[in-house]
């Protein structure tokens, strides 16, 4: 019976490892803070329902230990049962490389030097209790694991709450350095790019065309955090460079205008507003205020480029110099080939990106670099160089002839129907497919516009694997199904499924960075 136990508690101690590897790397994806990780808990009920099953097992067995004075044999089979099957997920989830952990940071190890001495605590108090109580063995070690499992997400959170005080004294102190730093520089001029959507293609547009005329810095990815602007300024800036490249992003009302304190931005470019984050901005209209900080930090001889959809908005600002960019300022657009053709102020340009919806980002790139100085012929030579990377769509070569459309970069409703529309332009021929995890953190907004996603989705596309089942209601409630939808949270399950159908003439596009995953096991 004493190794029966033993099996249970070594199991047990699998399953504690694997949550708080998860539940440590969900804080530092949401970037430990609480409104990001209350919004994502909201969403997933499946996360609910696993605490629930902990808890109506915890009363059940105390109930038994109270009313019976006895631990029934069938609890421990049952626990068997329960770790086992753990244990062959977490075998799965390394083997398919599916396992989530976090970055090793320094503050990754203090959490976990904190969690191991709670728990070693834990332990300390089961141990004496067990010394008084020696007849009761089998009983102290149940409940102990059963209060662990229970509140080892609360005593992760505890920890993050307790050391997180310490580590924003150390980030203020990083950003104060990086503030003294751009003071002292002279030369380097900032331009800022913030928005709802477009900020990292449109850097990276600009990026390529500014380079072969000028030294110039960026931040890199979407590292576009006041904490990655400040170690981007420390690291990279410096006046050996002509102009730094900053992309800006937030979830709330003051947090542009913090990164804009560091930088002092002299250009600014709104991309453009839409819903993306809704529930952590509060409303459209606090979008609306945060992303037009920007704008409001840029002095009176600076530039602002804005997207023509918020041009009904007057803001009060001291730049005097207000432009606005559209698609419609392109013309004679052509797609031939994988390129995009289309003429600018009678230039002629060229570019092999996909997707129509990016040219409005291009033609905000080409007004700035215009502004400082670059005529369009050789604008649109470099214009030319721009190819997709891993931040944009991208078409791919899949398995058994197939293609790949790429758009796991990140996912806002605007992209998602843009990405659609090129779905939709594929040969019709081809059977299309769409992997779509949904769209995070839209708070009320959230059934209104997949409502409207899966609309378009269903006229484009003859099958849809969504991985969130808590959308399911939204598509039960349409009329009319022409397309096949398939709900599976399960990454290998999708990617499976998917493997054994695929045929030549068979075009899928991977919708936001879940999506990505089922895309690089099917590359494997």
């Amino acid at each position: 019976m004493l190794i029966f136990l033993l099996l249970i508690i070594a199991l047990f101690f699998i399953k504690l490892l694997r949550d708080s590897l998860f539940f440590v790397w969900l804080w530092q994806v949401k970037e430990y803070r609480i409104d990001r990780m209350i919004s994502y808990l909201k969403s997933k009920k499946e996360i609910l329902k696993n605490n629930l099953f902990y808890i109506l097992i915890f009363i059940l067995f105390v109930s038994y230990f109270i009313f019976l004075k006895n631990y029934p044999l069938v609890f421990q089979y049952l626990a068997l049962i329960f770790f086992a099957s753990s244990f062959a997920q977490t075998i799965m989830e390394i083997k398919n490389r599916t396992l989530k952990r976090p970055k090793n940071t320094f503050k990754i190890k203090v959490i976990y030097f904190l969690l191991v001495l709670v728990y070693f605590s834990y332990f300390i108090c089961w141990n004496s209790s067990i010394q008084k109580m020696g007849n009761l063995f089998e009983q102290k070690t149940a409940l102990l694991i059963l209060f662990i499992l229970l509140s080892n997400t609360l005593v992760i959170s505890a920890i993050i709450f307790l050391i997180n005080p310490f580590f924003n004294y150390k980030k203020q102190k990083i950003i104060m350095n990086a503030i003294e730093k751009m003071k002292r520089l002279k030369k380097i001029k900032v331009i800022g790019i913030t928005g709802s959507y477009g900020k990292t293609s449109t850097k990276e547009f600009l990026y390529t065309i500014l380079s072969s005329k000028y030294k110039v810095v960026k931040t890199e990815g979407n590292n576009n955090t006041n904490i990655g602007v400040a170690y981007t300024v420390l690291n990279k800036v410096s006046d050996e460079y002509d102009y730094f490249i900053c992309e800006m992003g937030a979830y709330k009302i003051a947090e542009i205008t913090e990164i804009c304190s560091i930088v002092n931005p002299k250009i600014g470019i709104l991309t453009g507003i839409n819903e993306q984050h809704i529930e952590l901005f509060g409303s459209i209209e606090n979008t609306r205020k945060a992303k037009f900080e920007l704008i409001e930090a840029l002095p009176d001889d600076g530039f602002a480029l804005l997207n023509e959809n918020i041009q009904s908005i007057k803001p009060e600002v001291k730049v005097k110099d207000i432009q606005y960019f559209s698609k419609g300022l392109a013309n004679e657009i052509k797609y031939i080939n994988n390129n995009i053709e289309f003429k600018y102020k009678n230039q002629a340009f060229q570019t092999n990106i996909l997707g129509k919806h990016y040219i409005e980002n291009i033609i905000s790139a080409i007004m700035v670099a215009e502004h400082l100085g670059m005529k369009l012929d050789e604008i649109a030579r470099e214009v030319e160089k721009i190819k997709p990377t891993e931040y944009m769509m991208r078409k791919l070569k899949g398995l058994n002839n197939s293609v790949f459309i790429d758009d796991s970069y990140s996912a806002n409703p605007d992209g998602v129907l843009a990405a659609l529309d090129y779905l939709s332009d594929v040969d019709q021929d081809y059977q299309k497919i769409i992997v779509f995890p949904g769209i995070i953190e839209l708070g009320k907004k959230s059934d209104e516009i997949h409502r409207k996603l899966f609309i378009r989705i269903n006229q484009v596309c003859d099958v849809a694997y969504i991985m969130n089942s808590d959308l399911k209601d939204i598509i039960d409630e349409m009329k009319e199904i022409n397309c096949k939808y398939i709900f599976e949270n399960d990454f290998e399950k999708v990617s499976e499924t998917i493997r054994k159908d695929l045929k030549e003439k068979t075009a899928i596009l991977f919708e936001s960075r879940g999506a990505g995953v089922v895309m690089r096991k099917l590359k494997k």
